[in-house]
């Protein structure tokens, strides 16, 4: 599943960035771009600098060097307003991160009141569609300790849907959770690449990524070694080190 983008200038802009942490070099002149409607999937092995990429994305993560430009503005600017500029950009984690003293609607509906002053009625009609989108209508006033990891899961990308953001950055989503429980995160996760929604992604499901991405990124010891269309890079890899590390996935199936 392959989309054409929808728009010619990068909705995100990545620009030779470096990071470090002390000596460790995390980040090396990593450069690419993501245009609107595009899914971007970056993958590699563990430790590579996917997760540290995702998180400089809506800086969570200062970097030493470069930029990254997010609907044309540099945030790393000092004047960039970041907390704004996150209200546009939903970020899924491997933790689940739901309030657990919250109920799930009051889960859904916090950040859209406080932050994009949504009436509540309305907030709490957006919930119950995206509830209903998920299959966990009937979960609504229970609280997350009640769920299974899947359903919390599912319930943490909607949450980040609910400020309808125009990227969404997914950090390994299904790492924490039991293997049949997997499928039905990525499922909600394809649900939203086929309605258009722009993605990045870090994953180790090779399959998802195969079927889901636009491009692909294969990253190592922090930089970018390779990237093409799923095809290109699971059916016609170039680098030793994206031969060596597909070798190894599919040990692993």
């Amino acid at each position: 599943m392959n989309h054409a983008v929808t728009s010619q200038s990068p909705l995100v802009s990545v620009r030779g960035v470096w990071k470090n942490y002390g000596s460790f070099q995390a980040l090396r002149d990593v450069s690419f771009n993501v245009a609107e409607g595009e899914k971007v999937f970056l993958i590699g092995p563990s430790g590579s600098g996917k997760s540290t990429m995702l998180r400089c994305l809506n800086r969570l993560e200062l970097i030493q060097k470069g930029q990254i430009f997010v609907e044309g503005r540099d945030i790393y600017d000092k004047d960039c307003d970041i907390c704004r500029l996150r209200q546009d950009m939903g970020m899924v984690f491997q933790s689940f991160n739901l309030f657990p003293h919250l109920s799930i609607l009051d889960n859904l509906t916090l950040s859209p009141v406080r932050l994009r002053s949504v009436c509540r009625e309305e907030a709490e009609k957006t919930a119950d569609e995206l509830l209903a989108l998920i299959g966990l209508s009937d979960k609504k006033y229970a609280f997350p300790d009640e769920l299974s990891g899947g359903q919390k899961q599912r319930v943490a990308i909607i949450r980040a849907l609910a400020m309808k953001p125009r990227i969404m950055l997914f950090d390994e989503p299904t790492s924490a959770l039991d293997p049949e429980m997997i499928g039905e995160v990525l499922d909600v996760m394809f649900d939203l690449a086929e309605k258009g929604m722009t993605m990045v992604v870090v994953t180790h499901e090779m399959g998802f990524a195969r079927q889901a991405a636009d491009r692909i990124l294969f990253m190592d010891q922090g930089e970018i070694l390779e990237q093409g269309t799923p095809e290109e890079i699971f059916d016609h890899p170039r680098h030793p080190r994206l031969i060596s590390f597909l070798h190894q996935m599919q040990r692993l199936l």
